[in-house]
């Protein structure tokens, strides 16, 4: 017995070994790799970056995991990722092989990990990334990632690159990032946006852009033409005469704070709708602490799984008038004119049923 178990065993090695050596002889095709981590606004900038590049005349092959997993081939077509079971890190490599085979020039994939040592297996044995982004530090994961800022930006700061260049609009963690960059023996370049009116996310892209040579004019048209994930920020009109601003995907309480204060001062009334995931209480416990004591709402509606428990504990953390209910009750007619309803927390479940439903209505304000 123990004969065929050690040949068994060799033979997984030496499969290993030759993985490896085929992985770093496919990354070695492409002229650039660019993998994007941080909080808030990945898939967006990979998606950003993915149209400045092939505006540029690259052949790109661009992977995300945003709202739903899916990957832009070379000849700009969008494909969902369809999983027999829970997401894992390897799925990047089958994006590698892919990408090589379509004879990709530019590689940009979203990072998949959450966990702080998959971070660094993702970026150090698989992507090795040369042109990577940590898009910002907000709270979010903590149970994976732990509860400060500080903590967190140690946990990002595993997929800084060996060598290469990290882009980051983090103010608040250039200074961090840059120190563990010259350990790398890279550079840490900081994407501050020129005025109000262009978003983080943008800001890296040109930024990428400058110094991968590609002419501001170009990589601002490319901007114009991105391939947008499912689920971004809308705003949509009710038969009620309510609006419906969907954030959902913002996920963390600054973003989400962020991208609701420019609505605020359209309708009197402010309601949230709370989509809540069972596998993430830590998220609803983010809100609890960082959003809701800022806002002056009349009403949070909690939908999505386990949403009793939910319930209970936003009541527990002191929110006022918290109920449960589902995310078809934004339609009811007590929501007049003067409502704003905010959809946030997650997407999956029945919040993206109901942005599917609003899509499929036609009813998009802006």
């Amino acid at each position: 017995m123990m004969i065929p178990a050690m040949s068994v065993l060799c033979a997984y090695v030496l499969f290993l070994i030759y993985e490896k050596h085929m992985n770093d002889k496919r990354l070695s095709s492409f002229k650039y790799v660019v993998h994007v981590n941080g909080i808030r606004g990945k898939t967006e900038v990979c998606r950003l970056l993915d149209a400045v590049f092939r505006e540029a005349g690259y052949k790109v092959f661009t992977k995300t995991t945003g709202t739903d997993a899916a990957y832009i081939d070379v000849s700009g077509s969008e494909h969902g990722i369809k999983r027999r079971g829970p997401s894992n890190i390897g799925e990047q490599l089958r994006m590698i092989r892919l990408a090589e085979r379509q004879g990709a020039e530019v590689l940009i994939l979203e990072c998949m990990a959450v966990n702080p040592e998959l971070q660094r297996v993702s970026q150090e044995l698989i992507v090795k990334g040369r042109l990577n982004v940590i898009t910002n530090i907000r709270h979010d994961h903590i149970f994976e990632m732990g509860e400060s800022r500080d903590e967190i930006a140690e946990s990002l700061s595993n997929t800084v690159p060996r060598e290469g260049v990290l882009f980051t609009a983090d103010r608040d963690y250039y200074d961090f990032f840059k120190g563990k960059c010259e350990i790398q023996g890279s550079e840490a370049v900081l994407c501050v946006p020129e005025n109000e009116k262009i978003p983080e996310t943008e800001a890296i892209a040109l930024r990428m852009a400058a110094y991968a040579g590609i002419d501001r004019a170009i990589a601002e048209r490319g901007l114009s033409k991105v391939h947008r994930d499912f689920g971004t920020r809308k705003l949509y009109g009710l038969p009620s005469g309510a609006a419906f601003i969907n954030l959902f995907s913002a996920n963390d309480p600054r973003s989400t704070a962020a991208n609701l204060k420019p609505y605020l001062g359209d309708r009197s009334k402010l309601i949230f709708l709370y989509n809540h995931r069972a596998d993430r209480p830590d998220r609803l416990l983010l809100f609890e602490r960082y959003f809701f004591p800022d806002f002056d709402y009349k009403k949070i509606l909690v939908t999505g799984q386990n949403k009793g428990f939910a319930c209970r504990s936003l009541k527990k953390a002191g929110c006022h008038d918290v109920t449960l209910g589902k995310a078809k009750d934004i339609f009811g007619e007590e929501y007049d004119k003067d409502t704003l309803i905010a959809g946030i927390g997650n997407i999956k479940g029945e919040a993206y049923s109901l942005i599917t439903d609003l899509e499929g209505r036609g009813q998009e304000i802006s």
